[in-house]
């Protein structure tokens, strides 16, 4: 026991204890014959020192105490604000909130392995599970349910050095398990996941049947395929301002063209030459001003015929990390556009037996999963991005295709509000700035608000998760990874000079002195 029922109210119930205990812990109180868990909050001192006890610095208070008849262990007590979340209904598979406080004079204990083990949705290990933590304090493990995160997205929401794609790597390692055997994409800006390459190599991963397999796609691989590119693409690309509404009209009108009489892929030639095919003599230099734009897209990163390969990036049991590190930001949002327009176009025509197995390039019979990392740049709150529109048609539609996203950010409130609401599950570390926290607020109705204000104090490695993956809200340890996190870790600038400093004076070439006795003067 750990405390006693002071007063109940709407907001939920109060309750004394000696003991100091840390906001956001479970706790819970037996009511016929049913645990019910609930959630403390914020603590006060129920009675506090005079403060004439507190002037002498050299002084401790528990003397004054002493020394004036009052018994120190009289101002150790707290009252703590806490909320009731429920006892565990198996039938239903949640927790039932019983609708009425518990009475004055209640016992409060702490919450056990048997009642805490009802946060997560799926045992830790078994077929769609993935094992995320520990409950904060204790040893109970949490994990989230695949089926929901895949089915109704999740976000992963934290502030520089938090633990962000650390994290991360935890989810997918789950996802990679055996137990699993998911088809993951990492849209990777930054090329910080390259240390999941050893998956492939580590033996928890591993049965006799069944290993996991990486891949990493580098930037100079990474080609867009000409036709897979819409008439908003091709403008996107050409048009730097300066491109009239004339020249738009008449690109459209050699696109549509090109497009309705080639049933297949069509190449920039192609285009090119229908292109000049609407030259007059009322439109030469619109034409030659089209010419000129289209050769931006003689970049490396175009092709006629080399484009995503769906079939080989979505496998089972296979992680596939797109590195677009080094590539401009526009084009890193045009790759993630056409990438995620295919996929959906994909799932979609499979699911509505469109494609079947001839269809090499859009056949996708199974459920996908992609993270999507530096979100804020892929669907910004203000602003547009080539990658915003599929972006928020897959997170308000993939759930019916079975295309599952997790989003990643630092900044929330830079990323577009509708997409992170879209996020049914949110892993929720560190945040510092109000605005985030703000956004963050608004977006996750699950947590509750004295959760939110837990935000700042996170120490790094710990997180809120919520959401339809989990039953309840809860502080979570996240595990130590599988897999060593060396990319994501900042740079031990100190140490580095200090090695450089060493390396150059191996390099140093020392100075020779003359030697005075053969110094022979003239």
């Amino acid at each position: 026991m750990i405390g006693i029922v002071n007063h109940s109210d709407e907001e939920g119930f109060t309750f004394i204890s000696k003991e100091r205990l840390p906001a956001g812990m479970f706790a819970c109180y037996l009511e016929e014959e049913k645990k019910i868990l609930c959630r403390v909050k914020i603590a006060e001192p129920l009675k506090q020192y005079p403060q004439e006890f507190l002037m002498d610095m050299e002084l401790s208070p528990d003397d004054v105490c002493t020394f004036y008849g009052f018994d120190p262990q009289d101002f150790k007590y707290y009252s703590y604000s806490a909320s009731v979340v429920g006892y565990f209904d198996n039938a239903m598979g949640e927790f039932i909130n019983p609708r009425t406080n518990p009475a004055p004079g209640v016992k409060i204990h702490r919450a056990g392995e048997d009642i805490l083990k009802d946060i997560s949705k799926v045992k830790p290990g078994e077929s769609g599970s993935a094992f995320i933590g520990n409950v904060l304090g204790e040893k109970t493990g949490i994990a989230l349910s695949v089926r929901d995160i895949v089915s109704q997205h999740v976000s992963v929401i934290a502030s520089t050095g938090a633990g962000k794609s650390y994290t991360v790597g935890v989810l997918v390692e789950e996802l990679l398990r055996p137990y699993n055997m998911a088809p993951v994409l990492i849209f990777d800006p930054h090329g910080e996941y390259s240390s999941l390459g050893e998956i492939s190599n580590t033996t928890e991963f591993a049965t006799a049947s069944y290993r996991p397999r990486v891949r990493i796609v580098k930037p100079k691989d990474i080609k867009i395929r000409i036709n897979d590119l819409n008439v908003g693409d091709f403008i996107s690309i050409m048009d730097d301002g300066t491109m009239s509404d004339k020249m738009k009209m008449l690109f459209r009108s050699a696109y549509h063209g090109l497009k309705n009489d080639k049933k297949k892929q069509f190449t920039r030639n192609e285009l090119r030459l229908r292109i000049e095919s609407l030259r007059d003599q009322n439109n030469d230099s619109t034409i030659d001003g089209i010419n000129w734009r289209f050769g931006k897209l003689n970049a490396p990163i175009f092709d006629d015929f080399q484009t995503i390969p769906l079939a080989d990036y979505f496998k089972i049991g296979q992680l596939t990390i797109m590195d677009v590190s080094g590539i401009e930001e526009t084009f890193q949002q045009l790759i993630a556009s056409v990438m995620l327009r295919r996929l959906f176009d994909a799932r979609e025509g499979t699911e509505n037996n469109r494609y079947y197995e001839m269809h090499i390039d859009k056949f996708l019979p199974y459920p996908v999963f992609v993270v999507i990392e530096e979100a804020h740049r892929f669907a910004p709150q203000s602003g547009e991005a080539k990658s915003k529109s599929i972006l928020k048609t897959i997170l308000s539609e993939g759930r019916k295709f079975g295309i599952g996203v997790c989003l990643v950010s630092q900044r929330p409130s830079k990323l577009d509000a509708d997409s992170l609401s879209q996020c049914m599950t949110q892993i929720t570390m560190r945040i510092i700035n109000p605005t985030d926290q703000q956004q963050i607020a608004q977006s996750i109705e699950s947590a509750s608000r004295e959760l939110i204000s837990e935000l700042p104090s996170l120490a790094k490695g710990q997180a809120i998760i919520s959401g339809v993956a989990i039953n309840t809200p809860a502080l979570v340890k996240i595990r130590r990874r599988l897999t060593s996190d060396t990319k994501g870790r900042s740079k031990d600038a100190p140490a580095l000079w200090a090695a450089q400093r060493k390396y150059e004076d191996k390099l140093r070439v020392p100075e020779v002195k003359a030697d005075e006795e053969m110094d022979i003067g003239v």
